[in-house]
């Protein structure tokens, strides 16, 4: 397989798209009823949101900060991340099977499995927290819900750490852990639901020969 150059910024910001690490675990115990309760609570929130936006900040495993604006169009199938300059770095689901990942620092893109990503699950027509991924634990603590995701057919292969607010329920942050075991954790605040989101943000288009979009 082709290794790929990524600044450090950019590894961090790849952390968004995979997750993917080395690290054995136990095998996690079947949910009970009330955890269950949770998850499918999970489900409907998710299944109502048409879109979404929200500005995030993303802490890297060196405690670097990058701040930015997320986008989801559940309807169309599409995400967004653009990051705030000095940042050239940008994550694009168009509404297919990719998330297309731009490093403007090293003019290069990198195109990744929708379905291999964490939050791919998002933009499934149905939410169902089974099948290409699974729960492996529900935590609950004053106020919050943090949801463990694994890949059901890697489940060692990593996690993904999703937390929500209980009341109302809405989602807050997501945390991955690379191969060494360094986190990278994205927080959400001034989170929309609802409103109308131009199509302009899914469609792709190359940075390189159409230039940067603030450009």
């Amino acid at each position: 397989m082709q290794r790929i150059a990524l600044t450090r910024r950019g590894l961090a910001s790849l952390a968004l798209a995979t997750a993917v690490m080395g690290l054995l675990r136990p095998a996690a115990a079947a949910l009970v009823p009330g955890q269950q309760e949770i998850v499918q609570r999970v489900e409907t929130y998710f299944n109502g949101i048409h879109t979404l936006a929200a500005d995030f900040q993303q802490i890297a495993p060196d405690g670097s900060l990058s701040t930015g604006k997320l986008y989801i169009d559940r309807d169309r199938g599409g995400m967004r991340f653009d990051y705030d300059p000095p940042s050239k770095i940008l994550l694009v689901a168009p509404g297919d099977w990719r998330l297309i990942f731009y490093d403007g620092s090293i003019k290069q893109v990198n195109v990744i499995p929708l379905a291999e990503t964490p939050l791919g699950f998002v933009l499934d027509k149905e939410v169902k927290l089974e099948g290409d991924v699974t729960v492996e634990a529900v935590r609950e603590r004053e106020g919050e819900i943090d949801l463990v995701l694994v890949r059901t057919k890697e489940p060692d292969q990593g996690q993904v750490v999703l937390t929500l607010a209980k009341r109302p329920l809405e989602l807050r942050r997501w945390t991955v852990t690379d191969a060494q075991g360094l986190t990278t954790t994205i927080t959400l605040s001034q989170v929309q639901t609802g409103m109308p989101l131009d199509r302009k943000l899914f469609v792709w288009r190359d940075p390189q020969l159409f230039g940067w979009p603030e450009d």
